[in-house]
Formats: structure tokens, C-alpha cells, sequence
């Protein structure tokens, strides 16, 4: 069996993978770059499915160690699913509005991180 601090280990290394890969992203597109002139544009998206991945699995092992899901899905793990679902949306941003890439490395990406630290620290609803 996974220990909880294993998880929570996995858990972190896939949100520190996904947040970096959507900044740079971001800031490829604040730099008048493009899909196509993007070397990367394989390996981003790969390393952008691997981080949603394991931050999606280390995460639902979490609330199993916590013994969480006993009345069902917790509020708070459904807005962290929603914040996922977001972050995983985000990558398409820069190729098909590269204007908003500036204001959501700036706010909307702090946002989501602070908003899925606060869920987890603090459960609300459980």
C-alpha cells in the first residue's frame, strides 16, 4: 500500500510539472510565439497530460488515505476537480487567444494555484 506522504509527494510533483508547463506556455505566447514555431509543442503537451495525470491519482489516493469518501465525493474535492479541469483547458489558451496569455500567467494561474491550496488545507464542506 501507497503511504500518504508518498502520495502527497506525487501529488506536488504533478502540480509543480503542470504549473510550469502552463507558464511556459504562457510566456512562449507573451513572446509572439506560436504553435508551429514551437519546438517543444510535443513534449509540452505530453508533460502537461503526465502532471494532470498524476495530480489526479496521487489525489484521489489522498482522500482514500484520509478515508474521505465514505458520503460521497467531498465538496472541496469537487472544486479541486474543477480547478484541474481548468489548468487541463489552459494549455489551448495561448494557441487560440495568445492575448490572453499575459493576464493568465499573471492572475489566472496564481489564482487556481491558491485556490487548490486553500481547498486542500482547509476541506471546506467536510
Amino acid at each position: 500500500m501507497i503511504s500518504y506522504e508518498l502520495y502527497k509527494v506525487a501529488h506536488l510533483v504533478g502540480v509543480i510539472v503542470l504549473f510550469s508547463v502552463l507558464g511556459g506556455a504562457m510566456v512562449h505566447a507573451i513572446n509572439g510565439g506560436t504553435a508551429s514555431s514551437n519546438a517543444a509543442r510535443r513534449l509540452i503537451t505530453v508533460l502537461h497530460g503526465i502532471g494532470l495525470v498524476v495530480v489526479l491519482v496521487a489525489g484521489f489516493g489522498l482522500v482514500a488515505r484520509l478515508d474521505l469518501m465514505n458520503g460521497g465525493i467531498p465538496l472541496w474535492v469537487g472544486g479541486k476537480l474543477l480547478i484541474w479541469l481548468l489548468a487541463g483547458l489552459l494549455l489551448t489558451v495561448p494557441r487560440r487567444k495568445p492575448t490572453l496569455a499575459r493576464p493568465i500567467l499573471l492572475v489566472g494561474i496564481p489564482f487556481l494555484a491558491a485556490a487548490a491550496a486553500w481547498l486542500a488545507v482547509y476541506k471546506p464542506g467536510n
